[in-house]
């Protein structure tokens, strides 16, 4: 802390210089003299300025100043936001749904449009619309506020300088600039180079023209490095950006060269809509050569993180509810064309849990369309395996063997497809039919070996309920007896519930420890409920700093109690309160969440504060007394130090006794 920003009011409305000393200001000098404040406690006084007594007592403006924050909040509505990823309901004069943090069955998480918030009564998450979105994207702060504001089209005001931020943040644009300019690149040489006449011949061959290659910015990417390379430094891309985008790499002499060659193209959006990597797929089949690559992980970009074609899915996916889980790029888009606006896809078959938890933020009926193959059943059992847990209905459709979506639309028509989604039948159901399809239940050997698939499988449910009805329809259709099924699931839960603590305390032991919230002492409590609940009551506790200054040096939660005076977030703007609790650190933010800051009328506004300070001097002369008897009651006390300290505790008690 390297300052004291103090506006008080002007005398005779004037403004104060920074080099005065008003009356108020040296009262304040005086009582923190007074109370043998330590050198951190007293900073430098800054400047004066008229309006109500405000002490800045700790600096705490992050990167984006606390009025950019707050006109960030008056222009984002959280129902809008929330509602983007959730299907909301009204209920009341709130909306309600279930909760995207935790697994539930019955709404607990609660939208209060007046108040501009956000509460989860099952698992106690809340907070702003800031808060909601850095949860669900995984993202900072100051990037949250930073995507906020420019939906709603404000200017931020950025202060504090940090110079490894800043170039994180270049570098991160650069390769963001740097994909966008590669998109427009490929996607126009797509649509009018000569040199791509193979390329959207192919695309026609799949039934796709001009129209959708617009929608989804599809490109090719030339067959020669030279052109490629030639193109990215017209455009001013410099060598190393390249390299860190992974859109080209350095051979063995050192010579760069494209990743991407005579491929068609497929830009990897974030939930935003911004690219930030491809998807290059072969156009005549190449012994060696994988028939898709992807980008390489970058600092934009990580594989497990990112979901194809969610940007436009989640919408459609929060207001119906459902996820269509495809295997692949054009699967996804050829249901997107059909109408099926609820498709996505991982990228490639590697279904991860951060795909899961993504998904189930979005849905809560997954439909999973993987090939009729081994690769694809395979890749049907790890998205259930990494879904069940979630909680989530999840179910199979039952696509014909050597089909995929987009064949098999080709085929039967787009309304047979959707019929089929619309159909889609229970994912045990479905995986049994499918292994008595193949003969794996023709012999004993075979059946046990694919009941162990489906008990591990089963004990990866997290709901006790629905995990007891599918393995009696399990038992049922591969005619094994209930009981013994479920006691091998029950077995294989117990196995997975080990592996887990296991894996939890090892990363336990690599993270950094969450801390509590701060504890509050009740009187303090008290106070700064009145300071954010009532906007009278707040300024009559600040015209009573002087008397507070010790109660909050003494009493637990009082530094809280500080920064609530010496920023005054207005009890009548939802915005401005919310904008002064996300810019607290999580501790203190938890503890002021446990109170009741709702803005009420308060019947009797002066009493209530004066028996709310009555109550904090109280508790503060208490804690002092405290003190006074502990360090009598110390032994290396010597006798004329007993002697101080007996008379004041005395003289304290006395005072205590007229309160």
């Amino acid at each position: 802390m390297d300052r004291l920003a103090c506006s008080v009011p002007a005398l005779n409305g004037e403004m104060c210089s920074s080099g005065e000393e008003s009356h108020w200001c040296c009262a304040i000098f005086s009582c923190l003299r007074r109370h043998c404040f330590s050198v951190h406690d007293v900073p430098v006084l800054s400047s004066c300025a008229p309006g109500p007594l405000v002490i800045d007592w700790f600096r705490l403006m992050g990167r984006i100043d606390e009025d950019s924050i707050r006109r960030v909040l008056e222009a984002t509505d959280i129902v809008d936001v929330v509602g983007s990823y959730l299907p909301l309901k009204r209920a009341g004069s709130r909306w309600k749904a279930c909760c995207p943090f935790h697994n539930e069955k019955t709404p607990s998480f609660i939208v209060d449009q007046s108040r501009q918030n956000f509460k989860c009564f099952g698992c106690g998450e809340g907070g702003s619309a800031i808060t909601f979105v850095m949860k669900m994207e995984n993202l900072g702060f100051a990037d949250t506020v930073r995507r906020l504001a420019e939906k709603a089209g404000i200017s931020i005001v950025e202060e504090v300088y940090d110079a490894a931020e800043e170039r994180r943040r270049k570098a991160r644009t650069a390769l963001l600039v740097a994909h966008k300019k590669a998109a427009g690149f490929f996607h126009r040489l797509l649509l009018c180079s000569p040199k791509a006449a193979e390329a959207r011949a192919y695309l026609n061959s799949r039934g796709y023209g001009a129209d959708m290659a617009k929608r989804w910015q599809v490109g090719w990417a030339p067959d020669s490095s030279r052109e490629f390379l030639a193109w990215a430094r017209r455009e001013g891309i410099p060598d190393q950006v390249l390299i860190d985008s992974g859109l080209a790499n350095r051979g063995e002499r050192g010579d760069l060269y494209a990743r991407f060659r005579d491929r068609l193209m497929f830009p990897i959006n974030n939930v935003y809509g911004e690219c930030v990597a491809f998807s290059g797929r072969i156009l005549r089949p190449q012994e060696n050569v994988g028939k898709y690559v992807n980008s390489p992980e970058t600092a934009i970009f990580k594989k497990g993180d990112v979901v194809f074609a969610l940007d436009k899915a989640r919408g459609p996916m929060g207001k119906s509810g459902k996820a269509l889980l495809c295997e692949g790029q054009i699967d996804v888009i050829a249901c997107h064309e059909a109408g099926i606006s609820f498709a996505v896809a991982p990228l490639g078959t590697a279904f991860t849990p951060e795909h899961a938890r993504i998904l189930s933020r979005y849905a809560s009926r997954i439909v999973l369309c993987f090939d009729a193959d081994k690769a694809g059943m395979a890749a049907a059992d790890r998205a259930f395996r990494e879904l069940a847990p979630f909680g989530k209905d999840i179910y199979l459709v039952n696509l014909p063997a050597g089909d995929d979506p987009d064949s098999f639309m080709k085929r039967e028509g787009k309304e047979a497809f959707s019929g089929m989604v619309e159909r889609a039948r229970s994912f045990f159901e479905v995986r049994i039919e499918r292994a008595r399809e193949s003969g794996l239940l023709d012999d004993a050997a075979s059946s046990a070996a694919f009941a162990r698939e489906m008990t591990a499988l089963l004990a990866c449910m997290s709901d006790p309920v629905a995990r007891d009805l599918a393995t009696a329809d399990v038992a049922t259709r591969m005619r094994m007896a209930a009981d013994n099924l479920r006691g091998a699931v029950r077995m294989a839960g117990r196995r997975k519930g080990q592996e887990q603590v296991q894996s939890a305390e090892r990363k336990t032991a690599e993270e950094v420890p969450q801390h509590p919230p701060v504890k509050m002492d009740r009187a303090v409590a008290v106070l700064c409920e009145l300071a954010l609940q009532n906007s009278r009551a707040q300024g009559l506790i600040v015209d009573r700093i002087e008397e507070l200054l010790e109660p909050m040096r003494l009493l637990q939660g009082g530094g809280i109690l500080k920064k609530i005076l010496a920023r005054l977030p207005s009890p009548d703007s939802p915005a401005a309160v919310q904008a002064f609790l996300v810019s607290l650190p999580q501790p203190e933010r938890d503890a002021l969440g446990m109170l009741n800051l709702e803005p009420i009328p308060i019947p009797d506004v002066d009493r209530s504060v004066q028996e709310a300070c009555s109550g904090i001097a109280k508790a503060a002369l208490e804690r002092h007394i405290a003190s006074l008897m502990a360090e009598l009651a110390d032994p290396s006390t010597d006798a004329a130090r007993r002697l101080e300290l007996s008379k004041l505790s005395v003289d304290l008690k006395r005072l205590l006794g007229t309160m």
